[in-house]
């Protein structure tokens, strides 16, 4: 495969309130640990410079300065060019965001093909079916088709959480897109697997840039829907694969790309210490200076860390993605609040603090029976002890 010509855009905007409080508007997602050694955005510039793309042919686009100064703070050290972090309007939307990168690496090179991928998923990048994906998407972009880049999957939890691309099932090597289907039911996600003919579009897009440019005005692309925007390209083709590929989009999915430990299932994330005592499935993160105990956690997340220098700790069913985002929104509207822990689905949960100034935020959802004990030492480390009590109230 040639790389000359080949760019990767990295679309690093949007917050992942379904993963709050480890993500929140001053982290979001794209610069949160995904792992010991990379955060997402590092871990998608690994997995791309892992195929032979140089760094310096990477381009970012942010919404904010915030965002920015991570891009800057996280892919300058990867061998990005500080240069190629492009901010642009954050009214703009996906679409447009994919639409600048292109104005952008057109302007340092006419014949680029430019593959457009998001900043927070989990890929195996090391698999030879992943680099064959790429690589047949890139041949068939360079016919000037616009092509997405989908994945088989074979469980009903990822089928359900992704939208999917339908094609026609010929002996090509990437196939033509008839239609997509986003977020299925069980029942008919189990359908379009059967069938043979759909993958789910892990939001990879390629195309060369000029056909990008030449097919769509700018002035038309604001808000506008990304399968709307590669319909108005022409005939649209889909690369499939069957590479491990989780989106990370909730606490869920980021428990099951953890490490985890071999008997309990237990994942530990983020620079802080841990100790756990009889939990089991459970994913903990413990933020820089915090040292987070949890006793009897079962199919739940406990997220202690700061937003902001404020100290705050969630409880939550690692299944509860959508209450999880609605506390996240609530507290992006008014963030001086404990939470109302009844309106999140939680019942018979009690806080106790020392030494911590009312500062200290906590949060129950979907969780009951939890209690909650957070105490700053005299050398400024904070610890909280997290223990599922018995009941006293039925």
């Amino acid at each position: 495969m040639d790389n000359k010509h080949i760019w990767v855009a990295i679309i690093a905007g949007g917050q992942g309130t379904r993963l709050f409080p480890i993500s929140h508007a001053n982290r979001p997602k794209q610069f949160c640990q995904l792992d010991a050694n990379n955060t997402f955005i590092q871990a998608v510039i690994k997995n791309f410079t892992g195929l032979g793309f140089k760094p310096s042919q990477f381009v970012i686009i942010t919404t904010n300065d915030n965002q920015t100064e991570l891009a800057k703070e996280q892919a300058l050290p990867r061998g990005v060019l500080s240069q190629n972090i492009y901010q642009i309007d954050p009214t703009l939307g996906y679409s447009a965001a994919m639409y600048m990168a292109a104005e952008f690496v057109s302007s340092h090179d006419k014949n680029a093909v430019i593959i457009n991928t998001p900043s927070d998923q989990f890929i195996d990048a090391t698999s030879d079916d992943f680099r064959q994906t790429i690589e047949n998407a890139i041949n068939e972009a360079e016919k000037d088709s616009a092509v997405i880049v989908g994945v088989k999957v074979n469980d009903l939890v990822t089928a359900t959480g992704c939208g999917h691309a339908l094609y026609e099932v010929d002996d090509s090597s990437c196939f033509t897109v008839t239609g997509f289907i986003e977020k299925p039911k069980r029942e008919e996600a189990d359908r379009i697997m059967r069938q043979g003919n759909s993958a789910c579009n892990t939001g990879i897009n390629v195309w060369k840039a000029s056909t990008l440019l030449t097919s769509i005005y700018r002035n038309h692309i604001k808000g506008m829907a990304t399968d709307e925007m590669m319909h108005q390209l022409g005939e649209l083709k889909i690369a499939v694969g069957s590479f491990e590929w989780h989106d990370c989009g909730t606490l869920k999915s980021l428990y099951a790309i953890s490490k985890k430990t071999p008997n309990h299932k237990n994942a530990s994330l983020g620079p802080g210490k841990f100790e756990r005592i009889e939990c089991r499935r459970s994913l903990l993160y413990a933020g820089d200076g915090m040292e987070l105990r949890v006793a009897g956690a079962d199919g739940d997340a406990v997220i202690f860390t700061t937003i902001n220098e404020r100290p705050i700790i969630v409880v939550a069913k690692l299944d509860e993605s959508q209450r999880i985002k609605e506390l996240a929104e609530d507290y992006k509207k008014h963030e001086n609040f404990l939470i109302d822990d009844f309106s999140f689905g939680a019942r018979n949960n009690i806080v106790l603090s020392s030494n911590v100034s009312d500062d200290l935020i906590v949060g129950f959802v979907g969780v009951r029976n939890y209690a909650v004990y957070v105490h700053k030492r005299a050398d400024g480390m904070l610890e909280a002890a997290v223990s599922q009590q018995l009941a006293h109230n039925k």
